[in-house]
């Protein structure tokens, strides 16, 4: 199994969901069911916070939301189908939302895509 984050438009998602979805059925309007041959499980976050700001009681509050969707996958293999590729984001480990369990696998395929990242830097031994 591989866990991948992606954004897309609304457009692009609906036609990559497309793919990974059996056909659109269930008791309720809208429910889908994944293909799961593809994707153990989707996570769809929708379009997050980019920039916070505060009320009038200092709570925080999104000012400004992304225009994409965001997308959890946890594929059943290797990342689906290669049109997938051009839609994955490396958000630093430990954000909005991960899979249980799979938050070390997660940072290490972080810092294989972002060696030089911040979060990949060992801290310095501390001399005593």
């Amino acid at each position: 199994m591989t866990f991948r984050k992606y954004e897309f438009t609304p457009t692009q998602w609906a036609t990559a969901k497309a793919k990974i979805t059996l056909t659109a059925s269930g008791e309720g309007e809208g429910e889908l069911t994944w293909d799961a041959t593809k994707v153990v499980a989707v996570v769809e976050l929708g379009k997050l916070c980019t920039e916070w700001g505060t009320d009038e009681e200092g709570n925080p509050i999104c000012v400004k939301e992304s225009s994409k969707i965001s997308v959890d996958i946890l594929w059943a293999d290797q990342p689906g189908t290669t049109s997938f590729a051009s839609y994955v984001v490396w958000p630093e480990p430990c954000g909005i939302h991960v899979f249980a369990g799979w938050e070390q696998a997660y940072a290490k395929d972080y810092c294989e895509a972002n060696p030089s990242a911040a979060y990949c830097q060992p801290p310095a031994p501390v001399e005593p």
